[in-house]
This record gives C-alpha cells, sequence and structure tokens, in this order.
C-alpha cells in the first residue's frame, strides 16, 4: 500500500462527488468510441475470409502475558452490530474499540468501514447497536467513513449518569518486524478474546498500506484494535487469507490518526452515498495514475506494459502490483491450441456485500489453428468478441442496462472487431464500468482475442486506459 497523502478523503461532511457534471452513459459511450476509433489505423470491414473478511478458524490458546493483557483491555472493546431496523435483527457483526470519551460530547468507537457499509449505503434502513464486553449496550451513530482504508468512525450520545468508557491510546512509534502484537474481537459471536501473533512489517505489492500480521483473525473480529505489549493501538483488523495459516492484514494506525483528527467534530449525517462516490472518484484517480504515469516522470507507463504470448505482443499489467496468471491448453486435442494470459490490478475496494468498485483486470486468449478446417476455426467467439458477459443480470439494481457498440479497427497490421459495453452505477454518480473486447478477425491459423475490464472508473480514465490498451495491441 501506498502513503495516506496521497489521498485526502478531506471532511467527511462534505456533501457530493467532486468535478462538474458527467455526461449520460450514451453520450459516454458516444465518446469513448470516438476514442476508440482514434488508435493508429482505420477502421474498416473485415476480409471476406474472416475485481476478505476474516475467516473461521480456531484460535491458538494465549500465553499468560496475553491473558493479562486482555484483562486489562478488555472494557475498552464493543461488538459492533448492524442492525436492521424493520426486524431489529443483525445483519451484520464485527468488533470495534474506544479512542476518546468526553461527558459532554460523547464517546469515539473505531471499526471497519466494511462492518458498517450495509448503513452507510442505506441509513433509512439501518441501525448500529454496540455491545460491551459487560454486557453494556448503546446506540451510536456513524460520523464518518474511509472506505479507501476501510476505516469508519462511530460516535456514542453523552448521556447523564453514565459510566465512563475505558479508551485505548495509540501508538505513536513505529513498530520493529518481529514484535508481538494482540488483536482483540469478538469472532462468530462466541465472546471477546485475544489473539496472539507477529508483525511481519508491510504487505508488499498493495495500492494502499497495510500490515502483515502472522496471527489468527476470524469472521467477526474486524474493526477491532491490534495492540502492542502497552495496551496501545498499533492497527485495526480488516482481513485474512482463507488460503494460507495465520496470514491476517491489519489497516496501520496513522490512518486511524488522520481519521480522528479529521472527524471527532462531524455531526451524524443520514446520507453517505456521495461521500462514499467522492472517495470512489479519488481511489479511481489513483489507480489510473498508478497505472499510466510514466515512471519518474518520463518515458512508457512503468505499471501498463505490453509482454508476449505466443510470440504476439499484448498490453498488460506490469510492475510489483498486479497478479497474473497464464496458461496453455490443447483444445479438443489435437484441434486447435489456446494460450491464456489474465492479470488482475487487485485494486478493488468494498462498497457493500454486492459492489467492489475501481479494479482494472486484462485477458488475453491467443488461439492457434492444428486441424479446424478455415470456418470452424473462424467461428471460434465470432459471436462475443469480448470474453466478459453481462453485469446487469448479477447486479441489475445497481448499475443501468448494458449499452454496447462495435466497430472495426486496424491495429498494426491487424484488424480487430472492438466491442465496448457501459453500465452507469446508479448509487454513485460518476462512475461507470467498462468491458472492451478486442477480436482478431483478419487470421485464419491464429487469432488473438482481448478483454479489458474496468469497474468503477470515470468517463475520461475509462477512456484514456482504453486507448492505451488499444494502442498496445499487436
Amino acid at each position: 500500500m501506498l502513503n495516506s497523502d496521497r489521498h485526502d478523503i478531506g471532511d467527511p461532511t462534505c456533501d457530493g462527488p467532486p468535478g462538474r457534471h458527467r455526461p449520460g452513459i450514451a453520450a459516454v459511450l458516444a465518446m469513448t468510441l470516438v476514442a476508440l476509433l482514434a488508435v493508429p489505423g482505420s477502421a474498416q470491414a473485415p476480409p471476406a475470409a474472416a475485481r476478505t473478511e476474516p475467516d473461521a478458524r480456531p484460535l491458538p490458546e494465549p500465553s499468560t502475558s496475553a491473558r493479562e493483557l486482555f484483562a486489562r483491555t478488555r472494557d475498552r472493546i464493543v461488538q459492533v452490530r448492524v442492525l436492521l431496523a424493520s426486524a431489529n435483527e443483525q445483519s451484520s457483526l464485527g468488533s470495534g474499540f474506544v479512542v476518546r470519551d468526553d461527558p459532554r460530547a460523547g464517546a469515539w468507537v473505531v471499526t471497519n468501514y466494511h462492518v458498517v457499509a450495509d448503513l452507510a449505503i442505506d441509513p433509512i434502513k439501518y441501525r448500529i447497536e454496540l455491545r460491551g464486553t459487560n454486557e453494556r449496550r448503546t446506540h451510536a451513530s456513524l460520523v464518518a467513513i474511509d472506505v479507501i482504508h476501510d476505516l469508519a468512525l462511530l460516535r456514542i450520545d453523552p448521556m447523564v449518569e453514565r459510566d465512563p468508557w475505558q479508551t485505548f491510546p495509540l501508538r505513536d512509534e513505529p513498530l520493529a518486524q518481529g514484535a508481538k502484537v494482540f488483536a482483540l474481537g469478538n469472532p462468530l459471536e462466541l465472546g471477546f478474546l485475544i489473539s496472539e501473533g507477529i508483525y511481519n512489517g508491510k504487505v508488499e505489492a498493495q495500492l494502499y498500506e497495510q500490515m502483515l500480521f502472522s496471527g489468527a483473525l476470524n469472521s467477526g473480529m474486524s474493526g477491532g484494535p491490534a495492540i502492542d505489549a502497552a495496551g496501545r493501538v498499533v492497527g485495526v483488523n480488516v482481513a485474512t487469507r482463507r488460503d494460507g495459516e495465520s496470514l491476517s492484514f491489519l489497516v496501520p494506525v496513522r490512518f486511524v490518526r488522520d481519521m480522528l483528527a479529521r472527524s471527532t467534530s462531524a455531526r451524524p449525517r443520514r446520507e453517505w452515498r456521495s461521500e462514499i462516490a467522492r472517495q470512489l472518484l479519488l481511489h479511481q484517480e489513483f489507480v489510473t495514475r498508478t497505472l499510466l504515469d510514466a515512471a519518474d516522470g518520463g518515458g512508457r507507463p512503468a505499471n501498463f506494459t505490453t509482454q508476449k504470448l505466443s510470440g504476439r505482443v499484448v498490453p498488460t499489467l506490469g510492475g510489483a502490483l498486479p497478479r497474473c496468471w497464464a496458461d496453455t491448453r490443447r483444445v479438443d486435442e489435437p484441434r486447435f491450441l489456446r494460450e491464456r494470459l489474465r492479470c488482475d490490478l487487485k485494486g478493488g475496494l468494498f462498497v457493500n456485500r454486492r459492489l467492489t468498485l475501481g479494479d482494472a483486470e486484462i485477458d488475453h486468449v491467443f488461439q492457434r489453428n492444428i486441424s479446424l478446417v478455415t470456418p470452424q476455426f473462424l467461428d471460434i467467439d465470432s459471436e462475443s468478441p469480448s470474453h466478459l458477459g453481462s453485469l446487469t443480470t448479477r447486479f441489475d439494481q445497481e448499475v443501468t442496462r448494458d449499452e454496447c457498440r462495435a466497430d472495426f479497427v486496424r491495429v498494426a497490421e491487424r484488424v480487430y472487431r472492438v466491442s465496448m459495453c457501459v453500465n452507469a452505477y446508479r448509487k454513485f454518480p460518476g462512475l461507470y464500468r467498462y468491458r472492451v473486447g478486442a477480436l482478431q478477425v483478419d487470421g485464419v491459423h491464429q487469432r488473438l482475442k482481448s478483454g479489458l475490464e474496468l469497474d468503477g472508473f470515470s468517463f475520461e480514465n475509462a477512456t484514456r486506459i482504453t486507448q492505451a490498451f488499444l494502442e498496445r495491441l499487436r
């Protein structure tokens, strides 16, 4: 992950996404197609032949020092329950911790954004209840969110004659790699507990900074504090790897400190979608710069590059950030050979259970004819030039209907049928999902099918990335 100074989340009371008026989806599609056809070469008809929540694992027995630390700090942590207001039943569960208590202004509790995302999206439908280790219950209001770093700030209203909340101090000094760290929370609603582990430095190849914690985190511990041996918060529990053993992740405490500095004077609000959209727009702007800005201020972009697939030059995501996979197989042995290269930036931000926005994916499939007759080979994928399916069948409440266009583009002496489908996100104005497919139509012995998917990008940035993608096709 990268430093927070790349993104100023800003005042959480600010309404509305920044920027000028965004074009309608039909205009977006038309303008983007103009950009597609501006790729060097001319359009023509083809020849006649032709994107995790802590897992459920048993926690190891804590050491004596861990048990003593838990006994000293247990009254500072809470269970965060997001309840469906109409049924008064839980929709999501997580943990949180008290960082400040003022008898006149109330108490502030830190948790993860993904714990309270349902309420942030639909605040009328949900409410927040906090439960302490001593069965203390109280209501809380959402006063700040940081979607980029998966943090949220809750406020408990001041009450007359209530006992004060005990609070966690935040650690100021950097944590040394190898130091013991203790994660607290309420996993699987089984009770509050402590998980002991080791801090193993920053997670490599991340857009935003996270801490690697070699300790167990289970579902329900999200938003709980990770503390040092002195009881000071060093991070916030956020996720774990389900395919690894005790590989967990923490949000560094400095992002908590930044959020508190911005937000402790903020008032609760009943509308958060505009603030979510504003932060998503910041994120996609940063992703676009990461992909397209040239290294050291000159030359070609370091993170949007090319490589060869079976001798063909294809655009891909370079640098240390993306995850790429390749495979090859003979289809209907030995009729034709298929090789595939897929790259995913893994940069999407959790918005709600159905949406993760701000990610970029590239997929290439190279096919070489071995024994098919020419019409059979040319018929492969001819009706679907893009490997990317429809979005609206799954997320019809989140996005507008598919709007698709297609045309023929000549690139580097080859002809591609380029298609584009665009959806606009209903709840987040200015954000779109782009699916671009490029199918080579003039190859009778070999052909390339390429796809680009941009999920949650502005019109301007999606156009820039799409053009860079097509310019690198060969």
